[in-house]
Protein backbone atom coordinates (compact mmCIF):
# COMPACT_ATOMS: atom_id res chain seq x y z
CA UNK A 1 0.00 0.00 0.00
CA UNK A 2 1.19 3.51 -0.75
CA UNK A 3 1.83 5.89 2.15
CA UNK A 4 0.14 9.27 2.00
CA UNK A 5 2.51 11.42 4.05
CA UNK A 6 -0.10 14.07 4.79
CA UNK A 7 -2.44 11.60 6.43
CA UNK A 8 -0.01 10.12 8.91
CA UNK A 9 -0.40 10.66 12.63
CA UNK A 10 2.40 12.83 13.98
CA UNK A 11 1.49 13.18 17.65
CA UNK A 12 3.62 10.41 19.15
CA UNK A 13 6.08 12.69 20.94
CA UNK A 14 3.37 14.37 22.94
CA UNK A 15 1.81 11.09 23.96
CA UNK A 16 5.18 9.90 25.24
CA UNK A 17 5.25 13.09 27.30
CA UNK A 18 1.94 12.04 28.87
CA UNK A 19 3.37 8.68 29.81
CA UNK A 20 6.62 10.03 31.24
CA UNK A 21 5.56 13.25 32.91
CA UNK A 22 1.84 13.15 33.62
CA UNK A 23 2.37 13.28 37.39
CA UNK A 24 3.90 16.72 37.02
CA UNK A 25 1.01 18.03 34.93
CA UNK A 26 -2.05 18.76 37.08
CA UNK A 27 -4.03 19.71 33.98
CA UNK A 28 -4.39 16.03 33.22
CA UNK A 29 -6.90 13.96 35.18
CA UNK A 30 -4.40 11.98 37.28
CA UNK A 31 -2.51 10.26 34.41
CA UNK A 32 -1.82 10.26 30.70
CA UNK A 33 -4.62 7.69 30.40
CA UNK A 34 -7.08 10.49 31.30
CA UNK A 35 -8.95 8.44 33.84
CA UNK A 36 -12.50 9.36 34.82
CA UNK A 37 -12.36 8.29 38.47
CA UNK A 38 -15.58 9.40 40.23
CA UNK A 39 -16.70 11.42 37.21
CA UNK A 40 -20.39 11.15 36.35
CA UNK A 41 -20.60 10.46 32.62
CA UNK A 42 -23.64 10.09 30.37
CA UNK A 43 -23.52 8.42 26.96
CA UNK A 44 -26.39 8.82 24.52
CA UNK A 45 -26.80 5.94 22.10
CA UNK A 46 -25.05 3.74 24.66
CA UNK A 47 -26.60 0.60 23.19
CA UNK A 48 -24.90 1.16 19.83
CA UNK A 49 -21.54 -0.08 18.61
CA UNK A 50 -19.51 2.99 19.62
CA UNK A 51 -21.59 3.83 22.68
CA UNK A 52 -21.27 0.36 24.18
CA UNK A 53 -17.49 0.26 23.67
CA UNK A 54 -17.16 3.69 25.28
CA UNK A 55 -19.42 2.78 28.21
CA UNK A 56 -17.37 -0.30 29.09
CA UNK A 57 -14.08 1.57 28.71
CA UNK A 58 -15.15 4.41 31.00
CA UNK A 59 -16.70 2.04 33.50
CA UNK A 60 -13.36 0.19 33.70
CA UNK A 61 -11.60 3.53 34.31
CA UNK A 62 -13.73 4.19 37.36
CA UNK A 63 -16.28 6.57 35.88
CA UNK A 64 -19.85 6.66 37.16
CA UNK A 65 -21.53 5.86 33.82
CA UNK A 66 -25.15 6.14 32.80
CA UNK A 67 -26.01 4.85 29.36
CA UNK A 68 -28.98 6.42 27.59
CA UNK A 69 -30.69 4.63 24.72
CA UNK A 70 -34.08 4.65 23.07
CA UNK A 71 -34.19 0.85 23.02
CA UNK A 72 -35.41 -0.98 26.16
CA UNK A 73 -33.63 -4.10 24.89
CA UNK A 74 -30.33 -2.23 24.63
CA UNK A 75 -30.64 -0.69 28.06
CA UNK A 76 -31.50 -4.07 29.59
CA UNK A 77 -28.37 -5.53 28.01
CA UNK A 78 -26.23 -2.70 29.39
CA UNK A 79 -27.66 -3.23 32.88
CA UNK A 80 -26.92 -6.95 32.63
CA UNK A 81 -23.33 -6.02 31.78
CA UNK A 82 -22.96 -3.83 34.85
CA UNK A 83 -23.72 -0.42 33.28
CA UNK A 84 -26.42 1.84 34.71
CA UNK A 85 -28.85 2.67 31.91
CA UNK A 86 -31.99 4.68 31.23
CA UNK A 87 -34.49 4.51 28.37
CA UNK A 88 -34.86 7.89 26.68
CA UNK A 89 -35.29 9.32 23.21
CA UNK A 90 -32.77 12.10 22.52
CA UNK A 91 -35.64 14.33 21.41
CA UNK A 92 -37.43 13.90 24.77
CA UNK A 93 -36.32 16.89 26.83
CA UNK A 94 -37.94 15.94 30.18
CA UNK A 95 -36.43 12.44 30.02
CA UNK A 96 -33.00 13.87 29.22
CA UNK A 97 -33.21 16.44 32.03
CA UNK A 98 -33.86 13.57 34.42
CA UNK A 99 -31.07 11.36 33.04
CA UNK A 100 -28.47 14.15 32.98
CA UNK A 101 -28.99 15.31 36.56
CA UNK A 102 -25.59 15.42 38.30
CA UNK A 103 -23.68 14.53 35.12
CA UNK A 104 -20.26 16.10 34.48
CA UNK A 105 -19.58 14.99 30.89
CA UNK A 106 -21.92 13.94 28.08
CA UNK A 107 -20.82 11.89 25.09
CA UNK A 108 -23.45 12.27 22.39
CA UNK A 109 -23.12 9.19 20.18
CA UNK A 110 -26.82 8.66 19.40
CA UNK A 111 -27.81 9.06 15.74
CA UNK A 112 -29.56 7.38 12.86
CA UNK A 113 -26.69 5.91 10.85
CA UNK A 114 -28.28 3.80 8.11
CA UNK A 115 -28.53 4.57 4.40
CA UNK A 116 -32.32 4.49 4.13
CA UNK A 117 -35.17 6.45 5.68
CA UNK A 118 -36.81 9.82 5.28
CA UNK A 119 -35.00 13.14 5.60
CA UNK A 120 -37.68 14.20 8.10
CA UNK A 121 -36.85 11.40 10.51
CA UNK A 122 -33.10 11.98 10.17
CA UNK A 123 -33.57 15.68 10.89
CA UNK A 124 -35.72 14.86 13.93
CA UNK A 125 -33.16 12.53 15.49
CA UNK A 126 -29.76 13.71 14.25
CA UNK A 127 -30.33 17.46 14.31
CA UNK A 128 -33.26 17.86 16.69
CA UNK A 129 -31.81 15.26 19.04
CA UNK A 130 -28.45 17.04 19.13
CA UNK A 131 -30.16 20.35 19.93
CA UNK A 132 -32.20 18.72 22.70
CA UNK A 133 -29.14 17.03 24.23
CA UNK A 134 -27.26 20.35 24.21
CA UNK A 135 -30.23 22.18 25.76
CA UNK A 136 -30.57 19.56 28.50
CA UNK A 137 -26.82 19.61 29.17
CA UNK A 138 -26.90 23.38 29.61
CA UNK A 139 -29.96 23.27 31.86
CA UNK A 140 -28.54 20.55 34.13
CA UNK A 141 -25.08 22.10 34.49
CA UNK A 142 -23.02 19.61 32.46
CA UNK A 143 -19.38 20.72 32.22
CA UNK A 144 -18.59 19.36 28.76
CA UNK A 145 -20.31 17.74 25.78
CA UNK A 146 -18.43 15.62 23.25
CA UNK A 147 -20.41 15.26 20.05
CA UNK A 148 -19.66 12.31 17.77
CA UNK A 149 -19.85 13.45 14.17
CA UNK A 150 -18.38 11.62 11.15
CA UNK A 151 -15.95 12.05 8.27
CA UNK A 152 -18.96 11.92 5.95
CA UNK A 153 -19.23 15.68 6.58
CA UNK A 154 -16.21 16.15 4.27
CA UNK A 155 -18.06 14.55 1.37
CA UNK A 156 -16.73 12.01 -1.10
CA UNK A 157 -15.72 13.92 -4.25
CA UNK A 158 -12.74 16.12 -3.29
CA UNK A 159 -9.60 14.33 -4.56
CA UNK A 160 -7.22 16.18 -2.25
CA UNK A 161 -6.55 16.19 1.47
CA UNK A 162 -9.05 18.15 3.57
CA UNK A 163 -8.86 19.15 7.22
CA UNK A 164 -11.19 20.52 9.90
CA UNK A 165 -11.34 23.93 8.19
CA UNK A 166 -13.06 22.46 5.11
CA UNK A 167 -16.61 23.36 4.20
CA UNK A 168 -19.05 20.67 5.31
CA UNK A 169 -20.93 19.00 2.48
CA UNK A 170 -24.51 18.06 1.68
CA UNK A 171 -25.56 15.44 -0.86
CA UNK A 172 -29.32 15.12 -0.51
CA UNK A 173 -28.53 11.93 1.44
CA UNK A 174 -30.22 12.18 4.86
CA UNK A 175 -27.35 10.72 6.91
CA UNK A 176 -24.66 12.93 5.37
CA UNK A 177 -26.74 16.10 5.38
CA UNK A 178 -27.92 15.75 8.98
CA UNK A 179 -24.46 14.83 10.28
CA UNK A 180 -23.14 18.02 8.68
CA UNK A 181 -25.97 20.07 10.19
CA UNK A 182 -25.58 18.59 13.69
CA UNK A 183 -21.79 19.04 13.51
CA UNK A 184 -22.21 22.76 12.84
CA UNK A 185 -24.81 23.07 15.58
CA UNK A 186 -22.67 21.27 18.16
CA UNK A 187 -19.62 23.45 17.47
CA UNK A 188 -21.67 26.65 17.64
CA UNK A 189 -23.04 25.54 21.00
CA UNK A 190 -19.57 24.87 22.43
CA UNK A 191 -19.36 21.07 22.21
CA UNK A 192 -16.11 19.32 21.37
CA UNK A 193 -16.71 17.56 18.06
CA UNK A 194 -15.00 14.32 17.07
CA UNK A 195 -15.26 13.18 13.45
CA UNK A 196 -14.52 9.43 13.27
CA UNK A 197 -13.48 7.74 10.08
CA UNK A 198 -14.91 4.39 9.01
CA UNK A 199 -15.20 2.71 12.43
CA UNK A 200 -14.74 -1.04 12.29
CA UNK A 201 -14.16 -3.86 14.74
CA UNK A 202 -16.07 -6.67 16.46
CA UNK A 203 -19.78 -5.87 16.31
CA UNK A 204 -19.65 -3.11 13.69
CA UNK A 205 -22.64 -3.50 11.40
CA UNK A 206 -21.63 -1.39 8.36
CA UNK A 207 -17.93 -2.30 8.26
CA UNK A 208 -17.75 -5.82 9.74
CA UNK A 209 -20.98 -7.82 10.08
CA UNK A 210 -22.90 -6.69 7.00
CA UNK A 211 -19.89 -6.95 4.61
CA UNK A 212 -19.17 -10.45 5.91
CA UNK A 213 -22.78 -11.49 5.33
CA UNK A 214 -22.83 -9.90 1.86
CA UNK A 215 -19.57 -11.64 0.97
CA UNK A 216 -20.98 -15.01 2.03
CA UNK A 217 -24.07 -14.36 -0.11
CA UNK A 218 -21.82 -13.39 -3.07
CA UNK A 219 -23.43 -9.94 -3.07
CA UNK A 220 -20.45 -7.81 -2.01
CA UNK A 221 -19.39 -5.48 -4.83
CA UNK A 222 -17.42 -2.27 -5.30
CA UNK A 223 -17.85 0.66 -7.68
CA UNK A 224 -15.33 1.10 -10.47
CA UNK A 225 -11.89 -0.30 -9.65
CA UNK A 226 -12.58 -0.40 -5.91
CA UNK A 227 -9.99 2.33 -5.44
CA UNK A 228 -12.07 4.61 -3.21
CA UNK A 229 -10.14 5.81 -0.16
CA UNK A 230 -11.16 4.22 3.14
CA UNK A 231 -10.43 6.08 6.40
CA UNK A 232 -10.39 3.17 8.88
CA UNK A 233 -10.27 3.52 12.65
CA UNK A 234 -10.52 0.60 15.05
CA UNK A 235 -13.21 1.13 17.68
CA UNK A 236 -10.78 1.01 20.64
CA UNK A 237 -8.65 3.75 19.08
CA UNK A 238 -11.76 5.87 18.59
CA UNK A 239 -12.72 5.39 22.24
CA UNK A 240 -9.34 6.71 23.36
CA UNK A 241 -9.76 9.72 21.06
CA UNK A 242 -13.14 10.46 22.64
CA UNK A 243 -11.62 10.27 26.13
CA UNK A 244 -8.85 12.67 25.14
CA UNK A 245 -11.38 15.02 23.55
CA UNK A 246 -13.38 15.10 26.78
CA UNK A 247 -10.33 16.05 28.82
CA UNK A 248 -8.34 18.31 26.55
CA UNK A 249 -10.49 19.09 23.52
CA UNK A 250 -11.29 22.74 22.93
CA UNK A 251 -15.00 23.60 23.05
CA UNK A 252 -16.30 24.53 19.62
CA UNK A 253 -13.42 22.76 17.87
CA UNK A 254 -13.51 19.62 15.69
CA UNK A 255 -11.02 16.74 15.59
CA UNK A 256 -10.81 14.06 12.89
CA UNK A 257 -9.84 10.53 13.94
CA UNK A 258 -8.70 7.72 11.68
CA UNK A 259 -5.70 5.42 11.46
CA UNK A 260 -3.74 7.29 8.79
CA UNK A 261 -2.85 4.25 6.64
CA UNK A 262 -3.47 4.35 2.90
CA UNK A 263 -6.20 1.72 2.45
CA UNK A 264 -8.64 1.46 -0.42
CA UNK A 265 -12.13 0.05 0.01
CA UNK A 266 -11.02 -2.66 -2.41
CA UNK A 267 -8.14 -3.60 -0.09
CA UNK A 268 -10.47 -3.72 2.90
CA UNK A 269 -13.32 -5.68 1.36
CA UNK A 270 -10.94 -8.15 -0.28
CA UNK A 271 -9.72 -8.97 3.25
CA UNK A 272 -13.31 -9.19 4.49
CA UNK A 273 -14.02 -11.70 1.73
CA UNK A 274 -11.01 -13.76 2.81
CA UNK A 275 -12.37 -13.90 6.36
CA UNK A 276 -15.76 -14.96 4.97
CA UNK A 277 -14.02 -17.59 2.81
CA UNK A 278 -15.72 -16.07 -0.21
CA UNK A 279 -14.56 -14.84 -3.62
CA UNK A 280 -13.20 -11.32 -3.89
CA UNK A 281 -15.92 -8.69 -4.35
CA UNK A 282 -16.81 -7.85 -7.92
CA UNK A 283 -15.87 -4.47 -9.36
CA UNK A 284 -18.84 -3.00 -11.23
CA UNK A 285 -19.77 0.33 -12.78
CA UNK A 286 -21.11 2.66 -10.10
CA UNK A 287 -24.34 3.19 -12.01
CA UNK A 288 -24.96 -0.56 -12.03
CA UNK A 289 -24.57 -0.68 -8.24
CA UNK A 290 -26.93 2.26 -7.82
CA UNK A 291 -29.59 0.55 -9.96
CA UNK A 292 -29.15 -2.71 -8.03
CA UNK A 293 -29.46 -0.79 -4.77
CA UNK A 294 -32.67 0.86 -5.94
CA UNK A 295 -34.08 -2.56 -6.79
CA UNK A 296 -33.06 -3.85 -3.36
CA UNK A 297 -34.94 -0.96 -1.76
CA UNK A 298 -38.13 -1.77 -3.70
CA UNK A 299 -38.00 -5.44 -2.75
CA UNK A 300 -37.35 -4.59 0.90
CA UNK A 301 -40.29 -2.17 0.93
CA UNK A 302 -42.62 -4.88 -0.34
CA UNK A 303 -41.39 -7.23 2.38
CA UNK A 304 -41.49 -4.58 5.10
CA UNK A 305 -37.80 -5.06 5.87
CA UNK A 306 -34.70 -2.84 5.76
CA UNK A 307 -32.84 -3.13 2.45
CA UNK A 308 -29.59 -5.10 2.32
CA UNK A 309 -28.06 -2.23 0.35
CA UNK A 310 -29.44 0.90 -1.30
CA UNK A 311 -28.96 3.21 -4.25
CA UNK A 312 -26.89 5.38 -1.90
CA UNK A 313 -24.55 2.62 -0.73
CA UNK A 314 -22.00 3.17 -3.50
CA UNK A 315 -21.40 6.75 -2.32
CA UNK A 316 -20.07 5.56 1.03
CA UNK A 317 -17.40 3.31 -0.55
CA UNK A 318 -16.21 5.62 -3.32
CA UNK A 319 -14.34 8.42 -1.52
CA UNK A 320 -11.92 10.20 -3.85
CA UNK A 321 -9.63 11.93 -1.35
CA UNK A 322 -8.45 11.85 2.22
CA UNK A 323 -8.62 13.89 5.43
CA UNK A 324 -5.83 15.00 7.74
CA UNK A 325 -5.76 13.68 11.30
CA UNK A 326 -2.95 16.03 12.37
CA UNK A 327 -5.02 18.19 14.69
CA UNK A 328 -6.00 15.30 16.96
CA UNK A 329 -2.47 13.93 16.96
CA UNK A 330 -0.64 17.20 17.55
CA UNK A 331 -3.04 18.96 19.90
CA UNK A 332 -4.35 16.05 21.97
CA UNK A 333 -1.51 13.55 21.61
CA UNK A 334 -3.59 10.78 20.09
CA UNK A 335 -1.79 7.90 18.37
CA UNK A 336 -3.57 4.84 16.90
CA UNK A 337 -2.49 1.58 18.50
CA UNK A 338 -4.46 -1.00 16.47
CA UNK A 339 -3.34 -1.21 12.83
CA UNK A 340 -5.71 -2.58 10.24
CA UNK A 341 -4.11 -6.03 10.15
CA UNK A 342 -4.57 -6.48 13.89
CA UNK A 343 -8.04 -4.96 13.87
CA UNK A 344 -9.17 -7.38 11.18
CA UNK A 345 -7.62 -10.29 13.09
CA UNK A 346 -9.71 -9.36 16.14
CA UNK A 347 -12.77 -8.89 13.94
CA UNK A 348 -12.24 -12.33 12.38
CA UNK A 349 -12.00 -13.97 15.80
CA UNK A 350 -15.21 -12.24 16.85
CA UNK A 351 -16.99 -13.33 13.65
CA UNK A 352 -15.98 -16.96 14.25
CA UNK A 353 -17.08 -16.85 17.89
CA UNK A 354 -20.40 -15.24 16.88
CA UNK A 355 -21.03 -17.93 14.28
CA UNK A 356 -21.05 -15.45 11.40
CA UNK A 357 -18.24 -17.24 9.56
CA UNK A 358 -16.80 -20.74 9.78
CA UNK A 359 -14.08 -21.77 12.19
CA UNK A 360 -11.28 -21.28 9.66
CA UNK A 361 -12.21 -17.66 9.00
CA UNK A 362 -9.77 -16.44 11.61
CA UNK A 363 -6.90 -17.90 9.61
CA UNK A 364 -7.66 -15.62 6.67
CA UNK A 365 -5.94 -12.69 8.39
CA UNK A 366 -2.25 -13.38 9.14
CA UNK A 367 -1.18 -13.07 12.75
Amino acid sequence: MRARGGAKCVGGARRREYRQGAAARPGLYKSWMARFDATRVAITGAGGFIGTALAHHLNAQGADVIGIDVSPTATARLISEGIEAAVADVTDRPALDLALGGVDVVFHTAALVHEWGSMQEFVRVNVGGTATVLDAATATGVDKVVHVSSVVVYGYDDPGEQDETAQLRTYGIPYIDTKSASDRLARRRGAVVVRPGDVYGPGSIPWTRRPLELAQARQLALPGKGDGQMLPVYVDDLVEALVLAAHEGEPGRAYTVWEGADVSFGDYFDRIAEIAEAPKPRRLPRRALELAGAASERVAALRGLPPTFTARSATFIDRRGTVSNRRLCEELGWVPTVPLKEGLRRSAEWAVAAGIVGGSGRAAVPY
